[in-house]
């Protein structure tokens, strides 16, 4: 088996949690971040005396070196489990993305956890590397399916802020998205957006087309005409353009993901290169 590329992740806050990791920390300790420096009889350790500073002053104050501890991070995955997400090769992005995410996590040891929201909430196994869940759920999907288990999703986040990928395609309506970001804004969350170009490009023009709405089920018979063709191509730039509004509502920064997992954007996401 293949294993998934590594990206190296990072929050922009600080964290407060107990257990040792490498992400900067609150806390204060025996780590290698230098913090500040305080007197001594702020802060008796012998260990951490500044000499240099000490020496120096001209009030013959003493000083230590106060050092920042590093912390483990909370990751974790929420995949859209709706019927939007089933059409073209949706399914393996998400599988490309949630491995690449969880191998990563791993090679850091930071605490992570998965999880497929459809109509209730499926726990991605850390044994199951293969994804067969995510596969196994949209091969048998119905077209009714509106991911409802957003609603409890209170009880799977935890209390600490945390980092939260949520892998989705957005195709929910404005006030669904909203809500669901009012859920998760104590985190720091990354939507990663997945686009297929077979949504709004495989209509061959001058013939009836068959379209049925992933998230109802319904059928709609449109004859495909170049003016329509462009209103399709138009909606789906418009709909960018309102989900980046909603995101920075939020302030959130998104990845979009067209046809192709590439483990450059997400480097390229967290480090700018």
């Amino acid at each position: 088996m293949i294993s998934a590329p590594l990206f190296d992740y990072k929050t922009p806050f600080v964290l407060n949690a107990l257990a040792d990791g490498e992400h900067k920390s609150k806390r204060q300790g025996l780590g290698s971040d230098f913090y500040k420096k305080s007197y001594f009889l702020s802060e008796p350790n012998p260990a951490r005396i500044d000499l240099a500073s000490s020496l120096t002053d001209p009030f013959e104050s003493l000083y230590v070196k106060s050092y920042r501890q590093r912390s483990q991070l909370n990751v974790l995955t929420l995949i859209d489990g709706s019927s939007s997400m089933s059409i073209a090769n949706k399914p393996e992005l998400i599988s490309e993305f949630e491995s690449s995410i969880a191998a990563s996590v791993s090679a850091r040891s930071d605490n992570y956890a998965a999880y497929l929201l459809s109509s209730k909430i499926k726990a991605l196994s850390e044994t199951q590397t293969d994804n067969s869940l995510i596969y196994e759920h949209f091969s048998q999907i119905n077209h009714h399916d509106v991911a409802s288990s957003f609603n409890d999703l209170e009880r799977l986040l935890p209390e600490r802020r945390s980092m939260i990928f949520l892998i989705s395609d957005f195709h929910w309506s404005t006030a669904t998205i909203k809500r669901i970001f009012d859920k998760l804004s104590g985190h720091y969350v990354v939507p990663i957006v997945l686009r297929c170009s077979a949504e709004y490009e495989a209509y061959k023009l001058w013939r009836f087309v068959q379209i049925q709405d992933a998230e109802t089920g319904e059928n709609r018979l449109i004859f495909v005409t170049p003016n329509q063709k462009q209103q399709i191509d138009n909606a789906f730039i418009t709909r960018k353009t309102a989900l980046n509004k909603i995101f920075q509502q939020f302030s959130c920064r998104p990845l979009w993901a067209v046809d192709v997992f590439n483990i450059n954007d997400l480097r390229a996401f967290f480090h700018g290169v």
